[in-house]
């Protein structure tokens, strides 16, 4: 079979999110079991615009913003599926997140190419999460409106017009089949839900390596590692869980939070720390390649996600739960 994947960011430009490792291990899988595998992405920061690994095919595009549906992507993304298909006819267009312009619908259409869309999430549920953090925590009503707007477009645009004539629409979990058929009305019978899934010979129980992990960060036996791995923005949560350190102490006062990740929040994260007397518990390890992450995952006696924002179902919790530790996350989405 050849198989057609449209992604706008991937592992290949450098980003290593669970979206992006999802896409990874998916297209890989496929190129292991002998189908013909080509990802259509937006353009690479180096230029490249075309490449092979492990067996998949990477189209970049030419032009327009990397990570980007605004500007070129629209005919670039056509310009190289189209090309594809004169080379190779494609037997399946798998949609990443609603990437598919206007443009190529009608293309697929008219050649009939099915189209499958995964859906990890959508704009509505975004927007319902900025809603949320700035009603319950008074912080983000500045960034609402752009927000707002965003949703409109993307919705309008991009999501809705794909969710209706798609052939068929992946959820990661109940909760997004759900949500899919409240704002989109797409029936039941459209979607299947495949839940996300781990490599379990990477994310296990794994003393040897947890045990020098503790070393590397100077954590004694008796010290209770309490992992935050994930980008640090503040929808993360990131600091809900700082502001419950001192409380926790009180239960456990030899407890250390590592921090493993970067992201726009993590500046304000530290001066957080810092402000709530905190920072000596706190160990801000950086960016981890998620190639580490098993190793971080083992040493840690708790894992923590205690997210503001509809998620999926987030693979840095599922490694945990593969990784047999005990996970502390917040009753929200998937």
């Amino acid at each position: 079979m050849n198989v057609c994947v449209l992604s706008l960011v991937t592992v290949w430009h450098g980003i290593k999110g669970g979206m992006e490792v999802h896409g990874k291990l998916l297209t890989e899988g496929l190129a292991r079991l002998g189908h013909g595998v080509t990802v259509v992405a937006s353009r690479h920061p180096a230029g490249v615009e075309a490449e092979t690994r492990e067996g998949v095919r990477l189209r970049y595009a030419r032009a327009g913003q990397f990570g980007s549906q605004r500007g070129a992507w629209s005919g670039e993304c056509t310009r190289l599926v189209t090309a594809l298909h004169r080379e190779a006819p494609i037997d399946v267009l798998c949609c990443q997140q609603a990437v598919a312009p206007p443009s190529l619908l009608r293309f697929a259409r008219r050649s009939r190419v099915p189209i499958v869309v995964i859906m990890e999430g959508h704009e509505g549920l975004a927007l319902l999460s900025e809603l949320r953090q700035a009603w319950s925590h008074r912080d983000g009503l500045g960034t609402l409106p752009r927000r707002a707007a965003g949703f409109l477009y993307h919705h309008v645009r991009w999501e809705r017009p794909l969710l209706h004539a798609c052939d068929r629409v992946i959820a990661v979990s109940d909760a997004i089949s759900r949500s899919l058929r409240r704002w989109f009305g797409v029936s039941r019978e459209r979607i299947e839900v495949v839940y996300n899934g781990v490599d379990t010979r990477r994310f296990r129980p794994d003393p040897e390596r947890g045990t020098a992990i503790r070393k590397a960060l100077g954590l004694g036996e008796d010290e209770v590692m309490v992992l935050f791995l994930s980008h640090v923005t503040r929808q993360k949560g990131l600091h809900v869980l700082l502001r419950a350190l001192p409380r926790i102490r009180e239960t456990w006062p030899l407890v250390r939070v590592v921090v493993a990740g970067v992201g726009d929040y993590l500046a304000d994260g530290q001066a957080l720390a810092q402000r709530l007397g905190v920072s000596s518990h706190v160990v801000f390890v950086g960016e981890v390649p998620h190639e580490r992450a098993p190793e971080y995952l083992a040493a840690c006696d708790v894992f923590v996600l205690p997210t503001l924002r509809q998620e999926g179902l987030p693979f840095a919790l599922l490694e945990a739960m593969a990784s047999e530790k005990p996970v502390l996350v917040s009753r929200i989405g998937g």
